[in-house]
């Protein structure tokens, strides 16, 4: 038989071997094995390949597909598109611990006008179906140069060297890191950002500075030091020498500050510091260059006022609780999604008073608004001819 005659002998096969049963099915292909010559699991496929290629299809008399409405229709997308903006475009697993909490707080800034049976929808959605509607989150990719941290070589011995988990219960012992704005060239002075994230609350703070001085380095850990909400007790950082020196070492020593630092060459001593250095400071100004007293006063505007609130009181983060190894395999355990505000509020070594203070600023702050002057201030930062302008004479 030739290939034409192969080819109109399953066409004419194929439907009658869709509509039958598996004793059928049976019968038909020991027919059409016998007169093409196929072997039976050749043929099985070949019929497949068929079906797919051609488009052929067959019901059941009586059987009609479902026609069922879709639940989560085009108004609760719309919602979600603005609850996920509202949250960064962070991923559904810290979003959905908090959506009823932030529906609330949107509704009330204005920002989120909602029918009640759109509002149960989003407050009830499961975490699959979140995920499902939130996959299109876009990635972006980022050019790289080489790290810029200068191994300081004072002190070493003194400071002790922290390596393994964390298991510090209590607010106030802080991983620290400069992240460096100097774009495809290292040379010549250029912004740091000193960034900082505390273990137990996750609670961030930065400060812009333009050099990594020692002295410039050492203010900004002051300046930082006073806007925590908690008592500052431990700071841990890298080798680099704006953080080994003598000056932070007596300070240290003077405040009763423990001070310890990390492996050389060992990030995974300091995974909490660099993570965040991509989620607060690299995910904002990216890679370019920043070099001018202006723009470090810009980045120092965002850090001290939105960029500051916006992290800590809307942010939700998960933190890893357990971790066990299942053959070759480490499986961990993360825990409910929350900001660190929320972790502020449950922590009991924090006073009543600073709590207090802290809600306040919640119930005044408006998540859409805060984004929209995050937005402003970073296009500020790097908007050459808005800086000309302000130069030029009147």
């Amino acid at each position: 038989m030739d290939m034409q005659a192969k080819h109109q002998l399953t066409l004419s096969v194929l439907p009658r071997y869709l509509r039958a049963n598996k004793e059928a099915k049976k019968r038909i292909l020991d027919e059409y094995c016998a007169n093409t010559g196929y072997h039976r699991k050749h043929a099985i496929r070949k019929l497949k390949e068929y079906q797919l290629t051609h488009g052929i299809r067959w019901k059941k008399p009586g059987k009609h597909s479902r026609k069922r409405g879709k639940v989560y229709d085009i108004r609760v997308e719309a919602a979600l598109a603005t609850l996920w903006n509202a949250y960064d475009r962070i991923c559904a697993e810290r979003i959905h611990p908090n959506i009823g909490e932030m529906v609330q707080k949107l509704s009330a800034c204005g920002v989120l006008k909602l029918d009640p049976i759109t509002e149960a929808k989003v407050i009830h959605i499961s975490l699959g179906t979140l995920k499902r509607l939130l996959r299109n989150i876009k990635e972006r990719e980022y050019k790289k140069i080489h790290g810029t941290t200068k191994p300081g070589t004072l002190l070493k011995s003194q400071i002790l060297l922290r390596v393994g988990e964390w298991e510090e219960k209590k607010p106030g012992f802080e991983e620290m890191d400069l992240v460096a704005h100097c774009g495809d060239s290292a040379g010549g002075d250029f912004a740091h950002t000193l960034n900082t994230t505390d273990i137990h609350t996750q609670w961030f703070e930065a400060e812009a500075v333009l050099g990594k001085a020692q002295e410039r380095v050492f203010k900004a850990v002051q300046r930082i030091r006073r806007r925590l909400p908690f008592d500052l007790l431990g700071i841990d950082s890298d080798n680099d020498g704006s953080f080994i020196n003598h000056q932070m070492y007596r300070y240290c020593l003077e405040e009763k500050i423990i001070f310890t630092r990390s492996r050389p060459y060992k990030k995974n001593d300091n995974a909490h510091i660099e993570q965040k250095n991509w989620t607060c400071v690299r995910k904002v100004f990216g890679y370019m260059s920043i070099d001018t007293e202006k723009q470090v006063a810009k980045m120092n505007e965002l850090f001290h006022g939105p960029l500051r609130y916006y992290i800590n009181f809307f942010l939700p983060s998960m933190k890893c609780i357990e971790k066990r190894r299942i053959g070759s395999k480490v499986v961990k355990t993360y825990d409910k999604a929350r900001t660190p505000y929320q972790r502020v509020l449950e922590s009991p070594e924090i006073s009543e008073k600073t709590k207090d203070g802290l809600s306040t600023l919640y119930n005044q702050l408006n998540p859409v608004a805060l984004k929209g002057e995050i937005d402003r201030l970073i296009q500020e930062t790097f908007d050459k001819k808005s800086e000309k302008r302000r130069k030029a004479p009147e």
